[in-house]
């Protein structure tokens, strides 16, 4: 046997065998990722069906919202007046609200006015006797734990599932005491489901979950995701039926939260198809691969180019593998091989240049994204090129405002004025680094600062509290010092917020959420000179702060707000507080 023979024959076979080995096990990693795509779109899906239909409860919940807050509703759950129904519960009413149920209750459970009504045929219709049941004084359906609450979800009248929100009748201000509740509900009739697999694109079916209403064929179903555990976290089974159509199936709860629906959602099964030609592609380009790569073995091996090639090769990847670019490679001789370990080391000696330039330029990047955005999130970015914005539970916000600064502008100069609120800001600065707190942004003289993301921290309400106090310290300082009138207003609220970065240009991390306004609207309500809490601020401070209590204050889209001035550390706390970046707890 030849040399050319030996070198086929130790070449093709261990190909033939790597070639099996990597078809047999990308195989397996092809169809356990194309199984888990499958999986995954089927379970968004069923995701996407569930944020309709809670758009359309959105959509019935702001309708009764609106009409149980309003003082016409307030006085007929009192006198009834005949005028009310005449002017607003009008046949035109229900079909252009999509409404097929309205009941009026007031307090003692009796129906002030109620009915029901058929969409198809144009026609009033008797409240049903199994929901008047459940319109008594004691049911849960009457009880509201405030007047924000509400009751909203699935339902089941008469047999027919029903989209239902009851809002308690208050006052055009949604004020109270409340009279009653105000019930609106929407059947998910054929054509309702028939809309809702037209809006989604999705071929659906919604069976009710009794005995008599379930195929025979979806009770294995049933009694899989009912053996899944609570029924409120809504498990979902996913399940091929052929290799051309893949099912997916979801239980929904009605307001009580006992099963009631099962939602059936079947998919074409293109994703498995996808995986079944990439399997086959995958076996023929390796074939393909093998049979190209031991042609070329056989034209192009040479013993002595072979080896030197190889020690050309290895030194290469050694230079890659270490990362180390001042090293060359041996190129000795006056052939082509020689030629090539030459430019390779030509290459190596501008890659080297390039790469500290890049390293240099990048340093310099990462440095400044650092200065705009917190740690996390800029190396967040970096790697992905895109943040996913956070949900925090717990966040403490700070707003504070500088009084009396925009009277300064009338006898300094822009540059002094800009001077003065920078020398006063980064002082701020300063206390928020000392105390690892999250400087968000300014705005104008206003100045935003927030503890408990983006990395969570259980002490952020004291963190805030330290630096509000601080704040004041540091702005009496610089009155003292430039003799102005300046005076610093400061609100604070903890709550839940949503954090993150929006858009591709001039990052700014920020924050949205309920908590943030009312942030805001404790700042524009404080007094100079004054740190103003919320009540939420005050329940986590109260054990070592001092504070007083301002009372209940109107609030902009909030109405009544208890709050609090925090006036210090508690003379008992003062010395056990923490003293974070060297700043000492202040009394007053």
């Amino acid at each position: 046997m030849n040399l050319r023979h030996k070198t086929l024959l130790l070449t093709t076979l261990p190909l033939l065998g790597l070639m099996a080995i990597l078809y047999g096990s990308f195989s397996v990693i092809l169809q356990r990722s194309y199984g888990r795509l499958e999986r995954q779109d089927a379970q968004r899906n069923l995701q996407r069906v569930e944020e309709v239909l809670a758009g359309d409860l959105a959509q019935i919940q702001s309708l009764t919202e609106d009409w149980a807050a309003w003082n016409d509703t307030y006085a007929f759950i009192r006198d009834g007046n005949a005028n009310y129904v005449e002017s607003n519960l009008s046949k035109y009413a229900f079909e252009s609200l999509q409404l097929n149920l309205v009941a009026f209750v007031n307090l003692d459970g009796d129906i002030v006015y109620g009915t029901g009504y058929d969409l198809i045929n144009r026609t009033f219709l008797p409240l049903p006797p199994g929901l008047v049941q459940q319109l008594t004084p004691t049911s849960p359906l009457m009880q509201f734990e405030h007047l924000a609450f509400h009751h909203q979800g699935l339902m089941v009248v008469e047999g027919d599932l029903m989209l239902v929100i009851v809002e308690p009748i208050l006052r055009s201000d949604a004020t109270g005491p409340a009279r009653g509740a105000l019930l609106m509900g929407r059947t998910l009739s054929p054509g309702v489901v028939e809309s809702l697999a037209q809006r989604t694109r999705l071929n659906l079916q919604l069976h009710p979950v009794t005995p008599a209403a379930l195929p025979e064929t979806l009770r294995p179903v049933l009694a899989t995701l009912e053996a899944d555990g609570d029924p409120a976290a809504r498990p979902t089974l996913i399940r091929p039926q052929d290799a051309n159509t893949l099912a997916g199936y979801t239980l929904w709860p009605d307001l009580y939260g006992i099963p009631q629906a099962l939602l059936e959602v079947k998919l074409p099964r293109d994703i498995y198809r996808q995986g079944q030609v990439s399997r086959h592609y995958l076996g023929w380009s390796l074939l393909g691969s093998c049979l190209a790569f031991t042609g070329g073995m056989l034209l192009l091996l040479d013993r002595v180019i072979l080896r030197r090639l190889l020690g050309l090769s290895q030194q290469v990847q050694h230079i890659g593998r270490s990362n180390d670019l001042s090293q060359r490679v041996p190129a000795q001789g006056s052939d082509e091989l020689s030629d090539l370990g030459n430019q390779i080391n030509d290459m190596l000696g501008e890659l080297q240049i390039s790469n500290e330039k890049v390293a240099q330029e990048q340093q310099k990047a990462e440095q400044l994204l650092l200065n705009i955005l917190p740690a996390a999130i800029a190396g967040e970015l970096m790697q992905t090129k895109a943040s996913i914005p956070q949900h925090f539970d717990e966040v403490t916000i700070l707003f504070a405002d500088i009084v009396g600064f925009t009277s300064l502008s009338h006898h300094l100069s822009p540059i002094k004025l800009v001077a003065l609120l920078n020398q006063i800001f980064s002082a701020f600065d300063s206390l928020a680094e000392q105390l690892d707190l999250e400087k968000i942004k300014t705005i104008g003289d206003a100045y935003m600062v927030a503890a408990g993301l983006p990395t969570p921290r259980d002490d952020h309400a004291e963190a805030i509290a330290e630096m509000a106090l601080a704040m004041q310290q540091v702005t009496a300082s610089f009155q003292a010092e430039s003799g102005e009138p300046l005076e610093i207003r400061i609100g604070i609220n903890t709550g839940v917020v949503v954090a993150g970065v929006i858009g591709t240009k001039k990052f700014i991390y920020d924050l949205w959420g309920d908590a943030v306004n009312v942030a805001s609207r404790m700042e524009a309500s404080s007094e100079p000179g004054q740190i103003q809490v919320t009540a939420a601020t005050y329940e986590r401070l109260k054990d070592s702060y001092q504070f007083e209590r301002r009372g209940s204050i109107a609030i902009k889209g909030r109405g009544e707000m208890e709050t609090y001035w925090l006036r210090g550390h508690r003379p008992e706390a003062l010395f056990c507080a923490l003293r974070r970046g060297g700043i000492q707890p202040r009394a007053r």
